[in-house]
């Protein structure tokens, strides 16, 4: 195993072998944004399987990596051979916590393996933008339909790509987390997104799309292109004119643009597991399953427990925290 200089061969066998959600969390950009976070970042390669781990610092100097969506590889097999690996080469660790692209079973790997809370959505759907505009319209939900129209309507107007709408978006995510008691990313985050995923040499491409009317910013998207497919990464909405349905024009636009720029998936990014009644994105899977699609589901996120006696330590002392 090695540690791999060469963005190109990096990104091409991410996009060749990464899973059909977020592999973008995997390409060669999204490491160096992590870089430009202040984080360290280390890449391994054995020859049929890859993955990018970030370090995330823990106090009285433990530590751990995260490796998102990955490793990426050839077949669950290679996949397999690779964590091991990893874990003999940052044995140091107090845990690897891995948001797994392929199945990982502890019985297999003869790992101490604890499923823990997903980092990134396990359950997602996603849209299939191959098909024509008057099939996309017939797939949606008829209330969807009606308020996309309504939106059209009554003068809400979409921007997409706007080269100063951060200002606005952090704003709305602000104001957005406060309403419904979540949080939110520093501004340091999404510029970070914006600067490092620009889409040049075919790189992931992040961009903001916002919804207005009559000089009221109602809504706002940050959206990544890349390997074919949008991903709505995050997204925020004002509680002005709530009665307009912003998000919805806002989201066909992006649909629309997408296709119109030869992109063959939108990846809503998250939604609540199918039977679970109550779950913090109830709201937001109705809104999503409106405009029609295909459930995706991941693995999950784990942690591979290589401290076993301060793992449970770290853990206990997490909820007094």
């Amino acid at each position: 195993m090695k540690l791999v200089a060469s963005k190109k061969d990096w990104n091409e066998f991410v996009q060749d072998n990464g899973p059909r959600s977020g592999s973008f969390l995997q390409s060669w950009e999204w490491g160096e944004l992590q870089r430009g976070l202040g984080n360290e970042v280390l890449r391994y390669d054995s020859g049929d399987a890859r993955a990018q781990l970030i370090e995330m610092r823990l106090p009285a100097g433990q530590q751990y990596h995260y490796i998102p969506r990955g490793p990426i590889g050839t077949s669950p097999q290679a996949c397999l051979y690779f964590t091991k690996l990893i874990v003999d080469e940052i044995g140091r660790d107090l845990f690897i916590r891995v948001d797994l692209a392929r199945t990982l079973s502890a019985a297999e790997a003869r790992l101490k393996i604890l499923e823990v809370k997903d980092v990134q959505p396990a359950t997602t759907l996603i849209t299939d933008l191959s098909v024509g505009e008057a099939q996309l319209f017939e797939k949606m939900h008829s209330k969807t339909r009606y308020n996309i129209r309504l939106a059209e309507k009554k003068g809400v107007e979409i921007k997409i790509d706007a080269k100063d709408a951060l200002n606005v978006f952090v704003n709305l995510v602000t104001e957005t987390s406060a309403r419904h008691g979540i949080r939110s990313h520093k501004r340091s985050h999404y510029e970070a997104i914006l600067e490092y995923l620009d889409g040049s040499d075919d790189s992931p491409r992040a961009f903001i799309a916002t919804a207005f009317h009559d000089g009221d910013t109602l809504a706002a998207a940050m959206c990544i292109d890349w390997n074919g497919t949008r991903t709505y990464l995050h997204g925020a909405s004002s509680d002005l004119k709530k009665n307009l349905m912003s998000p919805h024009l806002l989201h066909w636009k992006l649909i629309d643009d997408a296709k119109r720029n030869g992109i063959r998936s939108y990846d809503w990014w998250g939604i609540a597991p199918e039977g679970v009644d109550e779950h913090p994105l109830r709201g937001v899977t109705r809104f999503k399953k409106g405009f029609g699609g295909e459930i995706v589901t991941s693995p999950g996120t784990i942690d591979v427990v290589l401290k076993p006696m301060m793992y449970t330590l770290y853990n206990f002392a997490k909820k007094f925290r």
